[in-house]
């Protein structure tokens, strides 16, 4: 019989994703309503979101309509009137607070070998106040106006027009460029620029909508981040549902928890409490300022990406700290509990060795080495603080490698 870990593994690096189109969530994710708002991580009750995360789910219940007050939104949701999900359960993945509501655009991103989709909101832009990031204000409600009524139009028309961009070679030059695919996107995102210009102007046609697109994504590093989180989700469920496997296929925090899910165990989410962030922030932001609010940004670490693949940017040490001792260190740690080698994303300072791939929560739990994860700080009132390094717990890996009967993986 064959190893359900190799089965695991071998599907999700067969498969190839591609950006499709930028389509509204209630059209797109299976099992989304009108009344249904989606949030990252495992689920909680409303009664016990706080802070970012419950400000974010109350801004998507007004900007959808819902609500006329924060008030109304609240008592909405406390009576389930309005329902809060986790993203994964709809083949979504969020950022940060993770909300994602029904007319929002999401990057549909299909698996060209098995027609699965994976799905994340558009990137909201640089601006430190974002919905992502716990804030409801005037002006954010303007940026989700503009993304929902020009920017996803625009991207839809160009995307169907050129038949979607292949994103496996999109990875691979931007790891050759010194991106990670999850704090930094610089080169990704430049790339993926060069491939869209053409189709974009040719479809669309020279304007100031046209115009205010393309300066949009040239002028946002992070805008293929959710490009790539469509992508890993996309890729990660490939695994899912190989019975026996411990293959990680998704890890998510919400406000109180950190949360992982494996292949041979469906929908369960293992849980612990949340760690530390070691983060770089922002001048005149203390650590006392910041708090979690969520985030799913994780699936890009989950398929190889992200903290599995410090070595390859460097130049993080600016943004969210540390060395490129401690870079390489932290990417030659993570092989050791992942089960293969991407044969395509390679780290160039590592002598163009495949980046881990894999994350094996028998592995996990028999070394206690756990992912190193790269993410962004929030501000505990709302906005985005700086970046740094999360080192997962190892109790929720433990647990799935319990439930499981898995197989030796020495």
């Amino acid at each position: 019989m064959s190893d359900p870990n190799d089965v695991a593994v071998r599907a999700m690096l067969a498969a190839t994703p591609v950006l499709r189109d930028v389509v509204p969530a209630v059209d797109a994710l299976p099992g989304m309503t009108p009344r249904t708002i989606l949030t990252s991580g495992a689920p909680l009750p409303w009664s016990a979101y706080s802070g970012g995360q419950r400000r974010a789910i109350l801004g998507a219940a007004l900007f959808e309509g819902l609500a006329g007050t924060p008030a109304e939104a609240d008592d909405l949701l406390s009576r389930g009137e309005i329902l809060v999900q986790p993203c994964h359960d709809h083949g979504c993945v969020g950022s940060v607070t993770g909300v994602t509501s029904a007319s929002m655009p999401v990057l549909v991103v299909e698996d060209a070998v098995t027609g699965r989709r994976g799905h994340c909101v558009v990137y909201e832009g640089s601006a430190r106040e974002r919905l992502t990031y716990g804030v409801w204000n005037e002006s954010v409600h303007r940026r989700l106006l503009w993304i929902r009524d020009v920017l996803a139009p625009v991207l839809s028309t160009a995307l169907r027009s050129a038949g979607g961009v292949p994103l496996r070679p999109v990875v691979r030059r931007a790891l050759g460029m010194g991106d990670d695919l999850h704090s930094r996107n610089t080169a990704a995102t430049a790339v993926f620029f060069q491939q869209m210009y053409g189709p974009i102007i040719e479809t669309n046609g020279w304007s100031d909508s046209t115009s205010d697109v393309l300066a949009f994504i040239s002028q946002n590093d992070l805008f293929f981040l959710h490009v790539g989180m469509a992508a890993g989700k996309c890729i990660a469920d490939t695994a899912s549902g190989t019975t026996g496997s411990t293959i990680v296929t998704a890890m998510a925090l919400n406000e109180k928890e950190f949360a992982i899910r494996t292949a041979g165990t469906g929908d369960r989410w293992f849980r612990a409490p949340l760690p530390t962030l070691d983060a770089k922030l922002f001048d005149g932001i203390r650590p006392e300022d910041t708090a979690f609010m969520g985030g799913e940004s994780l699936i890009t670490e989950t398929v190889g990406l992200g903290g599995l693949a410090a070595a390859a940017a460097f130049s993080l040490q600016d943004y969210s700290g540390g060395t490129a001792e401690g870079m390489v260190r932290t990417t030659e740690a993570m092989y050791a509990i992942t089960r293969a080698e991407h044969p395509e994303w390679r780290i160039p300072y590592l002598g163009f060795r495949g980046v881990p791939f894999g994350i094996d929560a028998q592995l996990v739990a028999r070394t206690g080495v756990t992912p190193r994860i790269h993410m962004g700080a929030a501000l505990r009132d709302g906005g985005h603080a700086g970046a740094g390094l999360l080192i997962a717990p190892v109790e929720p890996f433990q647990a799935a490698a319990s439930a499981l009967e898995g197989p030796d993986p020495a």
